[in-house]
């Protein structure tokens, strides 16, 4: 089973590469839609989450609020640091998970992407993984990306400097594929990566 990672920052363009890898039967994991969902069902990762940032990330219905939380977390290098060290260990432990059900299965997919926004910051994704496509956009056009999707400037800024560069993500990547220019090309790239690079995986 192949299992490509697929990254890059803020704003960058990882969710559409994402849906164009699905359509053409891949399988897609997105390690922030784990990360959420942990957040919200698990109690140990909840609980400790609340212990280190305060009951003040809780929202009217006693559940965590994702922007309270990104906004004492991504303030400073050690609050980023100490939610990736809660998180990270217990959203790849499901990944892992994910990935033997899906090894059991008699059928394989042609590829499982994971879309992993922290792969420079959290080495320990690389374990399951047999390729690494970084996605890298100019640092301007991915903040107006976020504010287009509601995020203030000041937070998209915040996200920004937590994150790696993406040179550091270069060094890390097998491929890479810029989006600077409108989403049709974009979509195209991708695609064009998938026949040249997956498809004939499977032959």
């Amino acid at each position: 089973m192949y299992v490509l990672a697929l990254t890059g920052g803020l704003g960058s363009g990882k969710s559409t590469a994402a849906q164009v890898f699905a359509e053409r039967g891949a399988v897609v994991i997105d390690l922030d839609e784990i990360g959420k969902t942990l957040l919200t069902q698990a109690a140990t990762v909840r609980e400790r989450v609340v212990e280190a940032f305060g009951e003040g990330i809780l929202g009217a219905d006693g559940l965590i609020d994702r922007a309270a939380l990104a906004a004492a977390a991504f303030a400073t290098e050690e609050g980023t640091a100490r939610l990736n060290a809660i998180m990270h260990p217990a959203i790849l432990a499901a990944v892992a998970g994910a990935l033997d059900t899906l090894a059991l299965q008699g059928e394989q997919p042609p590829a499982v992407v994971l879309v992993i926004p922290l792969l420079v910051e959290s080495p320990l994704f690389l374990e399951p993984v047999d390729a690494v496509l970084a996605i890298s956009a100019n640092e301007d056009v991915r903040i107006e990306r976020a504010m287009a999707r509601g995020m203030s400037r000041e937070d998209a800024e915040n996200r920004l400097a937590r994150q790696a560069s993406d040179g550091e993500r270069r060094e890390i990547a097998d491929y890479v594929i810029e989006n600077d220019g409108d989403i049709e090309s974009f979509q195209a790239a991708i695609g064009e990566f998938w026949d040249t690079e997956i498809a004939p995986r499977e032959r």
